[in-house]
């Protein structure tokens, strides 16, 4: 699958593969799918207690509702670039680079 936000492949310096696994592609776009969506999910949340508690006892709610739809479509578009890098990130905490992680394009 081909994203229109996309980072290198492979790390200029030293030639490690940023999309990891037996799938590279499918595995790494859905652990940075699951990071934004998490991200965007927290985000809302805590937006959304924030305004609610801070416009107490009469919250607008009407602009309440169209900020948090405005933050839900945006939020996943920004952080989706830096989904990608911190599930990298993420993912050779658990699995190191190997060897295999480092061979030349086919």
């Amino acid at each position: 699958m081909q994203s229109w936000v996309t980072i290198n492949r492979r790390c200029d310096a030293c030639g490690l593969r940023f999309e990891r696994g037996r799938d590279e592609e499918q595995d790494h776009w859905l652990g940075a799918f699951t990071l934004n969506f998490i991200v965007t999910e927290v985000v809302f949340g805590v937006a959304l207690l924030i305004a609610v508690l801070t416009t107490w006892p009469d919250p607008p709610w009407t602009r309440l509702l169209y900020g948090g739809g405005a933050l839900m479509v945006l939020m996943p578009i920004v952080f989706y670039p830096m989904s990608k890098a911190l599930w990298l990130a993420i993912d050779l905490l658990f699995r190191p680079a190997t060897p295999e992680d480092f061979d030349p394009p086919e």
